[in-house]
């Protein structure tokens, strides 16, 4: 049963707790009985069993604790807080992860009682392992809720009632939950409303510090109703870049404006929101300088909009220069409407600031710098540098040089001032490490010991450099493959495999017609034939994306009255499709020919418009000269200056 779904309705929720609470003395709300539902029927507990416990060992816990050493640096404060008025009060303060796994507690005096209880650190509290509780109820409904005594699922709950809240982030992803718990209170549970309310204020601020300290170098816009100008819960934060599209917002924000399902707030302009942009925000505002009373574009509500630029004057002009964002396409673009790539970005947007490695797979062309760059820009990295390293675009014998780097007089012919390697150049960014798979053995070695130690030694170098870098990487070829054959290290791959993002080839996604209207719209106002849509539909695309794109730009120069017919394709979308032999052939057969002959033509067509520069085309595809050599010799395309 789908959380999100409509489920049973409310009739048979009640026939269901007849039938197996009959004797429980409540009648439990929907939210209540909807998780007594999945804790019987999907995660096939017993009430009146213990519950298997789970609590994560000293290691374990010191490395959960690491990989969200942000989120406890910022949310530390408001547990702290929040502590100061309630634990003198006999409850405990917990906070979790978006796992039900507890980081952080505060405990009163008689902590053995509490402890005794599971409210420890390190305990996981997801509603599949112990039901119905505060934080697992909560996470699983994403909703501040109170669950009292005989509300928990489990027996031995019921003398807990805990006050829960949902923390969110800055792209509305669950990042934990904040809890007060007491024991054995003898009130009802409307007793324990101020209580929630606390916790609910302390949760928003989390969510409203860890925002402002995200986006610290970014236009923030702060949005209050006159109604509730003193109500932290709901004042809206919103991130810009230098265009006035959204970027980042906290949950309040999110909840105003992502009311409709098709509205997506990040990527969308300001002026969709306000009616103004971006421009008169700073000239009425006086570049921050005074709040706006302003009223919204929903429902004509009045409302007081705070603007805050960054100090540096280097930011605060930074819109007047072409923003990096608007250079390369964002990750909601990237993930379009194909459902596999729009769960990858799902999943990309979680682990981000993790300090969590990623490792994108993917055929040539498909995207996987775009991906990259995309992670780049949506992290906390952003300002930082992007360095990219093409494994396989390098001479063996430089490419230690251009990772490490060297300090001045190394050997001889070193440039006198030394060179920073990519590695070093990357620090406090993004280090990409494209074609990771053609990375030579002896330097898979070194780049294992400078992820494990965080540091590196540049040749000549006296003492080490720390590093911090976000490492993406990325290859098109089969690395359990190449582990197999000893090619490449097992070791290595699972320090870059963190997470990992398989990129479907352009005849694989589902969003075909939409991507090729969506890359369209960047030659202005085109249209397509009935007929050239289809051969762009019915193409396999052994280029992938990238191969679509040149294709589109070529279509859009020959096109006439702003119309793209079939003539205007390229020549190997115009061939008829081969019959006689081929047609008794398995559709494998038939299928892989295609692609070969399409991926020969391709080529040779490339080859023709570069004039037969090797180094370009090699480029233009994104892969090695070695690579193109090789495809050259297997299709038996030879330059002109050799036929004879």
């Amino acid at each position: 049963m789908s959380i999100h779904s409509p489920g049973a309705c409310p009739s048979d929720l009640t026939a269901f707790v007849a039938d197996h609470f009959p004797e429980r003395s409540i009648h439990p709300d929907e939210q209540i009985a909807r998780s007594w539902y999945r804790s019987v029927m999907q995660h096939r507990l017993d009430p009146h069993g213990q519950g298997e416990k789970h609590v994560l060992t000293a290691d374990e816990l010191r490395e959960h604790q690491r990989l969200h050493q942000d989120y406890l640096s910022i949310a530390g404060q408001g547990v702290t807080g929040l502590a100061k008025r309630v634990v003198p009060a006999g409850f405990a303060v917990l906070l979790s992860d978006e796992h039900g796994v507890t980081l952080e507690t505060r405990l009163p005096l008689q902590y053995d009682l509490y402890t005794q209880a599971g409210l420890i650190v390190g305990a996981c509290w997801d509603e599949s392992t112990v039901g119905t509780n505060g934080i697992g109820t909560a996470l699983a409904s994403r909703q501040a809720m109170t669950i009292h005594h005989q509300e928990h699922f489990l027996v031995s709950n019921f003398r807990l009632s805990c006050s829960v809240a949902p923390i969110y982030d800055a792209q509305n992803l669950l990042r934990g939950c904040l809890n007060a718990t007491c024991l054995n209170s003898a009130g009802p549970k409307e007793a324990q409303y101020l209580t929630l309310q606390l916790v609910i204020m302390y949760a928003r601020m989390i969510e409203n510090v860890s925002f402002r300290q995200r986006y610290r170098d970014r236009m923030t816009l702060s949005v209050k109703s006159h109604g509730d100008i003193s109500d932290l819960a709901n004042e809206q934060l919103l991130a810009l870049d230098e265009q006035g599209r959204i970027i980042g917002a906290n949950h309040a924000a999110f909840v105003s404006y992502q009311q409709d399902q098709q509205f997506d707030l990040l990527g969308s302009r300001i002026d969709q929101l306000l009616p103004v942009g971006v421009d008169k925000l700073l000239s009425q505002s006086n570049g921050g300088a005074r709040s706006l009373d302003l009223r919204t574009l929903q429902d004509d509500t009045p409302i007081g909009v705070s603007l805050c630029i960054p100090a540096s004057p280097s930011r605060t002009h930074a819109r007047h220069q072409p923003p990096v964002s608007s250079q390369h396409p964002n990750l909601q673009r990237l993930g379009g409407q194909d459902p596999r790539l729009q769960e990858g970005v799902q999943r990309l947007r979680k682990v981000l600031d993790k300090d969590i490695p990623i490792l994108i797979t993917g055929e040539t062309g498909t995207g996987k710098e775009a991906f990259a760059r995309a992670i780049h820009q949506a992290s906390a990295r952003a300002r930082g540098p992007f360095v990219a390293l093409n494994c396989a675009a390098i001479p063996e014998s430089l490419i230690e040089s251009e990772l490490f780097g060297y300090r001045g007089g190394s050997f001889t012919g070193a440039n006198k001032k030394g060179m920073k390697g990519k590695l070093e150049q990357a620090n406090g960014g993004t280090l990409f490490l494209d074609e990771i798979g053609d990375m030579p053995a002896h330097l898979q070695t070194r780049l294992l010991r400078v992820l494990a130690e965080r540091e590196i030694s540049p040749l000549g170098a006296d003492t080490p450099v720390p590093l911090d870098v976000q490492v993406i990487s990325a290859t098109h070829q089969d690395l359990a493959q190449m582990i197999a054959s000893k090619a490449f290290r097992e070791d290595l791959f699972y320090r870059l495999n963190g997470m990992p993002l398989a990129l479907p080839a352009l005849r694989e996604r589902s969003d075909r017609n939409t991507l090729i209207d969506s890359l369209l719209s960047n030659h202005g106002q085109l249209r397509l034939t009935d007929a050239a849509r289809q051969r762009l539909l019915d193409y396999p695309w052994p280029g992938n994306i990238r191969q679509l794109s040149s294709c589109l730009r070529y279509a859009a120069a020959l096109a006439e009255n702003s119309c793209i017919d079939v003539d205007c394709l390229p020549a190997e979308l115009q061939a008829s499709s081969p019959s006689g032999e081929e047609s008794v052939r398995s559709p494998e057969g038939r299928l892989a020919d295609r692609l070969e002959n399409d991926e020969a033509r391709h080529l040779r067509a490339a080859l023709r418009e570069q004039r037969w520069n090797i180094s370009a085309v090699a480029e233009t595809f994104g892969v090695a000269r070695s690579t193109l050599y090789r495809k050259m010799k297997k299709y038996g395309i030879v330059q002109p200056n050799e036929l004879f």
